[in-house]
């Protein structure tokens, strides 16, 4: 049965009602009820008829047109003598059959990759770890009788063979920074350094790392101003982590920075929940280098959040909930 029979037999009642209240009136059987009645019970019959009837048309025109864009992309199942059902409502649930199967399909497939994805990541973690270990070794071998030959040289040598041993050992060296940096972000990445979480106040936390900034910031003739608030909250962080991620943040704000140039750092609570660390530099747009990709999951690790932008990165920590006493909150509500 087709699904605009199957709605026309929806207004089938009515149509008989008013056909019965047409047979009573007929055979003078309803002179009994009075007419008022009689004719309210036709109008309100007739009207059911013709609303229920264009609603059937509309939803069913609506049905076949959509079991029409539907049917050639649908496969249609059979009565069981080889010819296709003429029924809208099978075109549509082969067509939802057909959604569903797919997207089970895709689902598997996105498992399957994700799956994929993560051993293929895991591998190339192991092969870093692998190569940065091997490599670091032979650095150190390297380091030695550099460092011998400079200190200590077997014979004279002139001052040419002096900055070419000078030059070695300084690229062995920052090959070395290098390495170690690149094997503690894969071991960030493989959940192998586990942050150890406390408060610590931000006066402190930052010391280290400006006392290094100032240092940078003389040599390189740039001006670092300081305004670090003595009231925040104290941060929660692991302060190692901490310390290390901004160093590396605010040593990069003092080397992008031209000479006779300022570098602002300027640190205080934004809210109960958050410390905010903001650098005001001028450094020009650059693709992220592994010390900031570095520090970046340093703070990720401790729940912070480092974010850059052309002339200011933002450190954000999250800040130890401040215990409130009675006499507080009467200060507060007076």
């Amino acid at each position: 049965m087709r699904i605009g029979q199957r709605l026309v037999l929806a207004v089938t009642p009515a149509v008989l009602g008013l056909l019965i209240i047409a047979a009573l009136a007929s055979a003078g059987r309803a002179r009994a009820a009075p007419g008022v009645i009689l004719w309210i019970a036709v109008a309100a019959a007739a009207a059911t008829v013709i609303v229920a009837w264009a609603s059937t048309r509309y939803v069913a025109a609506r049905i076949e047109r959509l079991a029409a864009e539907q049917r050639r992309g649908a496969a249609v199942p059979d009565r069981g003598d080889g010819a296709p059902r003429a029924d809208e409502l099978d075109v549509l649930e082969a067509r939802m059959q057909g959604l569903a199967t797919a997207v089970a399909a895709a689902r598997d497939d996105g498992k399957r990759r994700e799956l994929v994805a993560g051993e293929r990541a895991k591998e190339y973690a192991d092969l870093i770890d692998d190569i940065t270990g091997v490599m670091g070794t032979r650095i150190e071998e390297a380091q030695l009788p550099l460092h011998i030959l400079l200190s200590s040289p077997f014979g004279a040598l002139n001052e040419n063979q002096e900055e070419m041993l000078s030059a070695a050992q300084s690229a062995v060296d920052l090959a070395d920074v290098a390495l170690r940096r690149l094997r503690k972000v894969v071991e960030l990445d493989r959940g192998a350094v586990t942050p150890v979480i406390q408060p610590i106040g931000l006066g402190d936390l930052m010391r280290p790392a400006l006392a290094i900034a100032q240092a940078r910031a003389v040599a390189a003739s740039v001006q670092l101003h300081l305004d670090i608030s003595d009231r925040a909250p104290r941060v929660l962080a692991d302060a190692m982590l901490a310390q290390e991620a901004l160093t590396t943040v605010l040593n990069v704000a003092v080397a992008s920075t031209p000479a006779a140039g300022d570098v602002a750092v300027t640190a205080g609570e934004r809210d109960e929940a958050c410390i905010t660390i903001e650098v005001t530099h001028a450094r020009s747009p650059a693709p992220e280098s592994l010390d900031v990709r570095l520090a970046r999951r340093l703070l990720a690790v401790q729940h912070a959040r480092l974010t850059e932008e052309p002339e200011r990165t933002v450190v954000e920590f999250p800040a130890e909930p401040i215990r409130r006493t009675p006499s507080d909150h009467n200060r507060t509500a007076r």
